[in-house]
């Protein structure tokens, strides 16, 4: 058995990759970190999300405040870091209702007690990341560490003025939509009928303004020179990996999420990336350790 991935599976993390480019209080006299010190939007390089009882692999549990009392003195003795700072559940709420006030079916779904508390930390020059995410997330109370730099870091493959995202399949896809209800094509490349049906979908969609069409050539040049520093990830990467596509510019005040749920159920399209919906699942993420809502909350449209 080799170390490579099945190329169906290598399909869909480059779709993946090409989508997204496009993780209990006490009174404050008792305990001495819950008192506010820095706003969950403010920008740091890594969070330490604590446990709330429904972070997966907490146990139905929250974090102590003896919990987050010892994580703190830990952070704190760590040489990698030059800055540690908490965030506490109100803060967090604070934050989270300005950042996503238009959409008022995830501000009904979400209450503050759903919101874990944090510690954001800066992680010194020279010092290496995974080390330190690796040694806090043994730690007791500790639900998720997030390193915002990765999840952040690369969006160069989703051009900015694209807003809908739509990859068709590859061949031995591993996504289900290109694995059943395509008769013949089940498994393969989208045909030359689904996509003129793909198509004919697009320019009669209201909302439209614009589309291009990706190949996968130009798909593959694209992703070898956005991700040239990643050589692993260029070598692992056959262009028979990588999706065609078809990029939307959208009106604003157009429902997208509408437009990708009816173009997601076409024969031969594998995944349909809404870029304000891939926004707001990385934000939730990353900012406020919630990755585990559903996409009709998260997505839903603006009010």
């Amino acid at each position: 058995m080799t170390g490579e991935a099945p190329q169906g599976l290598r399909s869909l993390m480059v779709a993946l990759l090409a989508g997204m480019s496009i993780l209990v209080g006490t009174p404050a006299a008792a305990d001495p970190v819950s008192a506010p010190e820095v706003s969950a939007s403010d920008e740091w390089e890594m969070t330490v999300f604590l446990c709330v009882p429904t972070t997966y692999g907490c146990h139905k549990r929250g974090a102590t405040a003896k919990q987050k009392q010892a994580l703190r003195t830990f952070l704190e003795s760590r040489p990698e870091l030059s800055d540690v700072r908490f965030v506490d559940r109100a803060s967090a709420y604070e934050s989270f209702r300005r950042d996503f006030a238009g959409n008022r079916t995830l501000l009904k779904a979400v209450r503050a007690k759903d919101l874990p508390e944090s510690f954001r930390l800066r992680v010194k020059n020279g010092a290496d990341p995974d080390r330190v995410r690796h040694a806090v997330y043994r730690r007791p109370g500790v639900g998720e560490v997030v390193d915002q730099t990765v999840l952040y870091g690369d969006t160069r493959p989703m051009a900015p003025k694209w807003d809908i995202s739509i990859f068709l399949c590859v061949r031995d896809s591993a996504t289900p939509a290109c694995l059943s209800g395509r008769g013949g094509a089940n498994g393969k490349i989208a045909t030359l009928k689904e996509k003129k049906a793909v198509v004919k979908a697009i320019e009669g969609t209201p909302g439209v303004e614009t589309y291009v069409f990706e190949d996968q050539a130009t798909a593959y040049r694209n992703f070898v020179e956005s991700y040239a520093d990643n050589e692993s990830l260029v070598n692992a990467t056959r262009m028979s990996d990588i999706p065609e596509s078809y990029r939307l510019k959208m009106r604003s005040e157009t429902d997208w999420n509408a437009v990708s749920r009816s173009l997601a159920r076409l024969p031969g399209v594998s995944q349909v990336y809404n870029q304000r919906c891939v926004d707001a699942q990385t934000k939730l993420l990353a900012e406020y350790g919630r990755g585990d809502l559903s996409d009709s909350k998260v997505c839903a449209p603006r009010q």
